[in-house]
């Protein structure tokens, strides 16, 4: 008896086709298909499952929109998932940052043995310093963990 084989999706080589952005108001986003209205994605790239899923939610409100005019639409919400995208990368970052300043600080007050509430004033410098030279950023400056608690972690973690 033929042992049977299980169908692979890599198999079947499908992959995005450009004309399914247009018509289906989807964009490739790593190896699945992105809606690009309401940001769901659809795991198999066959254009039965983005059609259904443009027919079944947002056939009513886009089939109107025909050339230059769904070009237009298509593109408007492909920015305004591009610019969501940023600012959520910027905040990861801007995060990054803040972490690693806490830890270089508290590095600093371990190696010449200053007691760990030191980082209180360590922070009030730091703003006072951010709101004479950058003003504009001194919002960040606040947002660096300095706290007694934290500068204990810190140091625990980088033993």
């Amino acid at each position: 008896m033929a042992e049977k084989r299980k169908r692979k999706i890599d198999d079947e080589c499908r992959q995005f086709q450009e004309e399914w952005s247009l018509k289906y108001f989807f964009i490739k986003s790593g190896e699945k298909a992105l809606c690009v209205i309401c940001n769901e994605t659809v795991a198999v790239m066959k254009e039965y499952n983005l059609r259904r899923h443009h027919q079944s939610k947002h056939q009513e409100k886009y089939v109107q929109l025909e050339g230059k005019v769904r070009a237009e639409k298509f593109s408007k919400l492909q920015n305004q998932l591009t610019s969501q995208r940023t600012l959520f990368s910027k905040s990861s970052n801007e995060n990054e940052s803040l972490t690693k300043a806490s830890y270089k600080v508290a590095y600093v007050l371990a190696k010449s043995g200053k007691p760990f509430t030191d980082g209180e004033v360590v922070k009030e410098c730091l703003l006072e310093v951010a709101e004479e030279l950058c003003p504009e950023k001194s919002k960040q400056f606040e947002n660096v963990a300095l706290g007694a608690n934290t500068i204990a972690r810190r140091v625990a973690d980088t033993e």
